[in-house]
C-alpha cells in the first residue's frame, strides 16, 4: 500500500505545470530570465496556461511561459487553474488591441530588440503593431508604419499597469 501511495504521489507531481508553480506565487515578487537573456522583475498578478502577468511600478509585463528560462523567488506552493475560461497570449493581446494600448514588444533575438506601437490586429499566430516614434504620443503624425510580428517571436509585452486583465 505504501508503494502505491508513493507511486500516486509521483504521478500527481508529474502533472504539475510551470503555470501551477507560478500560480502558487500570486502576490509575490519574482525575477524571470527570458530566452533572449533579459531578466524581468515584478509581482505576480495573474497566471494563465501560456503566460504570466507581472506588475512592476507603473507597468505591466506579459511574459510567454514558452520563453521562460529560469524563475527566482518562488516558494513551494502549487495551485491549479480553476477558471473555465483560459486566456491565451493572443487573447491578452486582443484585450490590449481593444483598449488601443501602447505597448513595447520585446523580441526573441540574440540582441535585445523591441518594437513600440499600438496593437492593431491579432491573428492566430501574429500581431500587427502601428509603430510610433520613441517618446511621443499616438497621434497620426507620430506613426511610422506598421509591423507584423509572429507570436512565437515575442518574449515580453510591456504596457501601462492600467490596462485591463
Amino acid at each position: 500500500m505504501e508503494r502505491e501511495i508513493n507511486e500516486r504521489a509521483r504521478v500527481e507531481a508529474a502533472l504539475v505545470t510551470l503555470a501551477d508553480v507560478l500560480r502558487g506565487a500570486l502576490g509575490q515578487r519574482i525575477s524571470v530570465l527570458m530566452r533572449n537573456g533579459v531578466v524581468h522583475h515584478g509581482t505576480v498578478a495573474r497566471v494563465e496556461s501560456q503566460w504570466i502577468l507581472l506588475r512592476e511600478g507603473n507597468r505591466s509585463l506579459i511574459l510567454p511561459l514558452a520563453k521562460v528560462v529560469r524563475v527566482r523567488g518562488l516558494g513551494s506552493a502549487r495551485t491549479q487553474q480553476l477558471a473555465r475560461i483560459r486566456y491565451t497570449l493572443a487573447s491578452a493581446l486582443r484585450i490590449l488591441a481593444r483598449n488601443r494600448a501602447s505597448v513595447v514588444l520585446e523580441l526573441d533575438s540574440p540582441h535585445t530588440t523591441t518594437v513600440r506601437g499600438v496593437v492593431e490586429q491579432v491573428g492566430a499566430d501574429f500581431v500587427v503593431l502601428t509603430q510610433l516614434a520613441d517618446g511621443v504620443g499616438r497621434g497620426q503624425a507620430n506613426q511610422q508604419g506598421s509591423v507584423v510580428v509572429p507570436l512565437d517571436a515575442v518574449t515580453a509585452i510591456m504596457s501601462s499597469a492600467e490596462n485591463e486583465f
